[in-house]
């Protein structure tokens, strides 16, 4: 039995969906009923409903677990205590592989949620554990939150410099990678860097932006501070917003860079998404929706 813990999220829903499609079993750990019912609905048969923080949780899912894939939730304080919670459950257990979402770049120590999934990292490789670690780059669905002033006013608005080079990935692309290595034992026990495209600035992907959808769409950089006013108001925690700001100081000073498809071409066994290509579907997803 395969566990995936974190499949509710960005990264979670596109790996399921693969693992679902693949035909392989497999069970998820969620935090309550509400995304309980929720991976329900996308077909997930097993879902095990509980609060990883609680003790004997952890225990209890991976009892008959042989494979487990960990993607942490985003900007939560306590995320090296979880991460090494989960190693500390499956070491007991003795699993036959563990599998890291980490990030691109985690050498990061700037970055707070980068530096913490390093230090995960670390204490993975001392477990002993046959592991695998991912380290994705930027997501190119991040862009969900952008749609809609881009398709209202022509703007791609981001709090930092629009001509910082960006390495970016589709997460379909992702999970499908995930879905793969979590299946197939020969891909297992290594660390991988993945992107799909670039490195290329958000005014690059305006324009190409604009192509697809036939009007000007300009790349524009907003103050932070605005940016800070629209996360409060929808509930981000302060940890959250500190990392945020960090992160997008480190874009407007560096950028995201630098990487290549190579891997990720290697493990899916075809080129992934250009971000041309995940424009065309990602409107079309819209639309239909």
């Amino acid at each position: 039995m395969k566990l995936i813990i974190g499949a509710s999220g960005a990264v979670g829903i596109p790996t399921i969906k693969n693992m679902i499609k693949s035909g392989h079993e497999f069970c998820v750990l969620s935090s309550n009923e509400e995304s309980a019912l929720k991976l329900r609905a996308l077909g997930v048969v097993n879902v095990i409903v509980g609060d990883y923080r609680e003790d004997g949780v952890l225990a209890s899912v991976m009892r008959d677990v042989q494979s487990v894939c960990y993607i942490p939730a985003r900007h939560i304080e306590d995320e090296l205590e979880v991460g090494k919670s989960i190693v500390d459950a499956a070491k007991v257990v003795k699993l036959d592989h563990f599998l890291f979402c980490s990030a691109f770049q985690p050498q990061l120590q700037s970055l707070n949620h980068h530096w913490k999934k390093l230090l995960l990292e670390e204490y993975i490789i001392d477990s002993d554990l046959r592991a695998t670690i991912v380290q994705p780059s930027m997501f190119m669905q991040n862009i969900r939150v952008e749609w809609p002033t881009i398709i209202e006013c022509g703007e791609y608005r981001r709090p930092y410099s629009t001509e910082s080079l960006m390495n970016v990935i589709d997460v379909d692309d992702l999970g499908e990678a995930i879905a793969k290595i979590m299946n197939e034992p020969v891909l297992q026990g290594a660390t991988y860097q993945f992107s799909g495209d670039g490195p290329m600035s958000h005014s690059d992907m305006a324009k190409q932006i604009s192509k697809k959808l036939g009007k000007k769409v300009k790349a524009i950089k907003i103050d932070i501070e605005d940016w800070k006013k629209w996360a409060i108001e929808r509930g981000w925690t302060e940890y959250g917003i500190n990392n945020y700001q960090n992160m997008c100081q480190h874009y407007d000073e560096h950028g995201y860079k630098y990487a290549n498809k190579l891997t990720l071409t290697a493990i899916l066994g075809r080129e992934p998404l250009n971000f041309s290509e995940f424009i065309e579907k990602f409107a079309e997803e819209i639309y239909l929706n």
